[in-house]
């Protein structure tokens, strides 16, 4: 699967446990993302001015 659009498909294919199975998944990779643009942002920061870390996108 390579799209969006082929994922959601997919997913409306999957018994409602499953579903719930991703959503958490989801839930967590996105606390994890969000966890590693607070890392990064605090990285920044300390190191002043420039880019030289980046979080994920």
């Amino acid at each position: 699967m390579s799209t969006v659009a082929e994922i959601e498909a997919a997913i409306t294919e999957l018994p409602m446990e499953q579903v719930r199975e991703v959503a958490a998944w989801l839930e967590e990779y996105q606390a994890t993302v969000n966890a590693s643009a607070e890392v990064f942002t605090m990285l920044d920061a300390e190191e002043g001015e420039g880019d030289q870390w980046h979080g994920p996108v």
